[in-house]
């Protein structure tokens, strides 16, 4: 010690670069203390402004989403001039459908099944058209939802005019209800009326207009949304988007999002929002679908949750704005730390300076 001393008052070198040392370090404590994580209160615009999943390029997860055993995932209610179909690419009928469509067949694999339109349609009784309900819930028994992807996979649907999402629930089974039903008592040959149910490599079966019941123990679950009269579009506003979709039955709680590549498997994920603090997650809410992209709101106050874009933190805490904005520690630092610390510097650094 004694000798560091002397080492101290005898070398004005090391006395600079020891000067030189704390103010990189203080920098240096200033910027890594300027980039620490904090969390956010939710729901906030520019977080709602980056949740977008790009058609083809893009995918949502949502993380741990709490989904109960019977408990809706993604529901639908059709309008006027709206009409759905599904395809499924591993699915089964469940037994009372099976019965009721197939009575001579027995229990099958897992196959491609379709839900679509065909045929022609009048508009002669109304000029409504026949309003399909989709509900895709979690099925009874399966395992509890680790992921919960959607997705468009189309990038033409804006020239097509229409409108999709792909759900993928993973291993999880999921159960799905459809029908489709007039809006008038016995006006059944209006426009989305007539639907086929095409199972595996069968003839498409014109189905009567009945409810009709599938599980998906897994893979994708596509459904497309057209305008039954093209001139007339299902989107509405200057983003053109379609809202009639929704996450559970209005809403979905989850531990996270995250919304990823399709392609690059190992890039860090393009938004990454995590729920801070001990809370029950965060809620997920109002899915548009654009012809170029997919889009969730995230967040329901008090909630509060930390966000990553492409692995670096969107929101940190300011060392240097927090004390601005304290004014015990403005006035420290302007009139007394500085101060000292230039007297110190240039007594011990710059001994022959002068005032």
């Amino acid at each position: 010690m004694t000798s560091l001393k002397e080492h101290w008052r005898g070398s004005l070198l090391f006395r600079r670069v020891t000067a030189a040392c704390l103010f990189i370090l203080a920098a240096a404590l200033v910027y890594f203390g300027s980039r620490i994580p904090r969390s956010v209160l939710l729901p906030a615009d520019d977080l709602n402004t980056k949740c977008v999943a790009r058609v083809g390029e893009s995918q949502m997860i949502l993380l741990k989403p709490n989904v109960g055993e019977g408990d809706l995932a993604l529901s639908y209610v059709g309008n006027k001039n709206e009409i759905a179909d599904i395809w499924l690419e591993n699915a089964t009928l469940d037994d009372r459908s099976q019965r009721l469509l197939f009575p001579n067949s027995g229990t099958k694999a897992a196959s491609a099944i379709s839900y679509t339109t065909g045929g022609s349609a009048s508009r002669e009784k109304s000029d409504d058209t026949c309003h399909t309900t989709i509900e895709i819930r979690r099925a009874k028994g399966s395992a509890p939802l680790d992921t919960l992807k959607l997705y468009q996979s189309d990038a033409t649907a804006g020239p097509q005019r229409f409108r999709q999402v792909v759900l993928d629930a993973g291993k999880t089974a999921m159960e799905i209800e459809v029908h489709t039903d007039s809006p008038t008592p016995g006006a059944i040959d209006l426009p989305g009326c007539h639907k086929l149910l095409t199972v595996g490599g069968n003839q498409p079966v014109d189905l009567p207009p009945i409810p009709v019941q599938m599980i998906v123990p897994s893979g994708k679950i596509d459904v497309h949304f057209n305008p039954s009269d093209p001139a007339l579009p299902i989107w509405t506003g200057k983003e053109q988007t379609f809202e009639a979709v929704s996450l559970g039955d209005g809403t979905l709680r989850g531990k996270g999002l995250e919304i990823v590549s399709m392609g690059k498997t190992q890039a860090p994920p393009e938004l990454d929002v995590r729920a801070a603090g001990s809370g029950d997650g965060i809620t997920f809410s109002r899915i548009k679908l654009g012809s170029e992209m997919m889009q969730l709101e995230i967040g329901r106050d008090p909630e509060k949750a930390k966000a990553y874009a492409d692995g670096t933190s969107l929101y940190n805490y300011d060392l240097v704005a927090a004390i601005q904005k304290n004014p015990i520690l403005s006035f420290a630092f302007a009139v007394v730390l500085v101060p000292a610390l230039w007297k110190w510097v240039k007594k011990n650094c710059f001994p022959d300076m002068t005032d």
